[in-house]
């Protein structure tokens, strides 16, 4: 479960991360914003790009390197639960999003879950 958990959230993370980095307009059409300077784009390519690809790196360490694990399960944990705390708040203050951001929602509180087990049975607290 541990790989699992990691290499899909190391995933979910690294899509658009790359995305991102490679066309930041593209990736905010959706949420209809418009990028409209040079500045708009660096934010967004490091704060969303940079970020998701590191934050991606890391999940997928713990996925593939046993000393990575702890860190890696804790940090997904943290990360994409509070990504979906953020959306659930949206959700009640702001009204229903696209389905597509009601998926990502789902992705976010079912690996944050996985990971939380993994890391309550790594620590022998499972029974």
């Amino acid at each position: 479960m541990v790989k699992f958990t990691l290499f899909g959230a190391g995933l979910m993370m690294l899509i658009p991360g790359v995305l991102y980095l490679v066309d930041p307009q593209m990736m905010l059409e959706a949420p209809a914003i418009k990028l409209q300077s040079i500045d708009d784009h660096h934010l967004v390519r490091a704060a969303y790009g940079g970020a998701f690809i590191g934050t991606a790196v890391l999940f997928l360490l713990g996925a593939f390197r046993s000393a990575f694990q702890q860190t890696s399960l804790i940090a997904a944990c943290v990360l994409l639960s509070g990504f979906a705390l953020g959306r659930i708040v949206s959700i009640a203050v702001d009204g229903r999003p696209v389905p597509l951001y009601l998926g990502i929602l789902a992705a976010e509180i079912l690996f944050a879950t996985f990971a939380a087990l993994a890391l309550r049975q790594r620590c022998g607290t499972g029974s």
